[in-house]
């Protein structure tokens, strides 16, 4: 009886200390561990549930306890900074995924140019990003003229983005055209 309350008082405490102590590199690491740790703290509830309403050793007991195993390995996993942990993973995928931008970018893409200029300004990388968001903007892409323009306003400030802004307008980019219409940030009317 005290080992099935020790597990359902422990394994909400484990999960909350790991939950504190995570800390992944990336968004994409941060949103699969995030979800990772939901389920791990869904079968965290439904295990403590099963080793409540269940006899001490019952098969109920005993597929609780599994659960809460699970639940501890899963929450385990997903903050875990260690080789086979899921942030790692994600991390090392990340790399490879930024590293074929790269190269995409290099030969002259401006899609892969918009996405690696992406990944980098969400790492807090601002020059280089800013010189790809620039690469894929200048090729005549509205996203990657109005994600420009917000790296540029949040360095340089307002007027310096908005050429990068009317630019996203003109190119039908929606937040843009907001932006610049009678009343938006801007203050302007842009053409339809």
């Amino acid at each position: 009886m005290w080992g099935t309350v020790a597990l359902i008082v422990s394994g909400p405490v484990i999960w909350g200390m790991l939950r504190r102590t995570a800390a992944p590199r990336t968004p994409a690491a941060a949103f699969l561990s995030s979800w990772v740790m939901r389920l791990s703290l869904l079968l965290y509830v439904v295990a403590d549930v099963i080793l409540v309403l269940s006899d001490t050793h019952s098969a109920a007991n005993t597929v609780g306890a599994v659960l809460w195993g699970v639940a501890g390995v899963l929450a385990v996993w997903a903050t875990a900074r260690w080789r086979y942990g899921l942030p790692a993973i994600v991390d090392r995928g990340s790399a490879r995924q930024e590293a074929a931008w790269q190269a995409d970018a290099e030969a002259g893409n401006p899609y892969a140019a918009h996405a690696l200029g992406t990944s980098l300004k969400v790492r807090g990388e601002l020059d280089p990003a800013r010189r790809w968001l620039q690469a894929a903007a200048e090729a005549g892409l509205a996203d990657a003229q109005w994600d420009l323009a917000r790296l540029i306003d949040q360095v340089e400030g307002a007027a310096a983005a908005r050429p990068w802004v009317e630019a996203a307008a003109a190119g039908g980019h929606p937040a843009a055209r907001e932006l610049l219409q009678a009343g938006g940030a801007y203050g302007t009317e842009v053409a339809s």
